[in-house]
This record gives structure tokens, sequence and C-alpha cells, in this order.
């Protein structure tokens, strides 16, 4: 069973090892600590716990998103699933999460980057409202990134 807790500063080292398993140009700790740091940063780590079962593996983390909303706008700062839990749900689980903190913050739109050629998070983010808005040339080390947002569903948000 996953579970969704909160990312801290204390959390740093541990993002840095997650981001550096699943991208070829990873944030170090000092770069965790300081986007967790800014003003209006969040984050959560997705924990396995079904492992909490006698004689199992101890609990380990399965993947991390990391967002910022300011004033009205947020932006998914890195979103990673470690690939033994891809294609599970876990990537739409953490973005929803991220999505509905920004929204219940007062955000009415969130954006976020992807790598033109990362299909699967841009079917991701498309099945979740996210639409192009932008594209930056080379931004990847020669591929493109792709720039989309989404409107935030406030319907949901307590008042």
């Amino acid at each position: 069973m996953i579970e969704l807790i909160p990312a801290g500063l204390v959390h740093a080292d541990l993002l840095a090892g997650m981001h550096r398993i699943c991208f070829a140009e990873p944030w170090s700790a000092t770069s965790m600590a300081e986007v967790l740091a800014l003003a209006g940063s969040e984050g959560l780590i997705a924990v396995d716990g079904a492992s909490l079962a006698p004689a199992a593996e101890p609990p380990g983390p399965a993947g991390l998103v990391l967002w910022r909303r300011i004033f009205d706008e947020a932006e998914i700062l890195t979103i990673a699933v470690l690939p033994p839990w891809r294609r599970q749900g876990l990537g739409a689980r953490l973005l929803e999460a991220a999505m509905d903190s920004a929204a219940r913050g007062g955000a009415l739109t969130m954006f976020l980057e992807a790598a033109a050629n990362n299909h699967a998070a841009i079917a991701l983010y498309q099945s979740k409202g996210f639409c192009p808005v932008g594209l930056r040339k080379g931004y990847y080390g020669g591929v493109d990134g792709v720039t989309m947002s989404c409107g935030l569903d406030q319907t949901s948000v307590e008042p």
C-alpha cells in the first residue's frame, strides 16, 4: 500500500537519490533543500508500506512530487516514480495530490514541463487536463521541453 507523506528538508538526501535514479540530470541534495526552502514550496514522498507485513522488507520510497504555489499559480517542479512502481497509477496519484493541494492554497492554474520525447509523462498530463502552451527548444540536453498548463478545480476546494 502506497502512502503519501509530506517532504521536508530532512528528506533532501532521499529525494536527491530518487531523482538520480529517474533523471539523466538529477538534482543534488542541496538543490532539493533549496527548493523545499522556497516560499510556497511543498512536496510529497510516496512510500511503499505494503512491506510492513512481518518478515518483509522495510518500507521504501516509491516516488516524489515537488511543487510551488505563488498567489494564484502553481508549478510542478519535479515528479518522479521509481521503476518498480511505474505504470501502476502512482504518477497520477502524486500529480492529483499536488493539484489538489495547490488548489486548496488558492492556485487557479498549474504549470509543468516535460521532455518532448517523454510520451508517457505527456499522456499522463494530458489525461489530467494539461494542454501544451509553449516549447523550450533544446531545454533537456538537446530535447525540447513542452510547457503545459491546466486550470485547477476550485469546486472541490473547501472554503
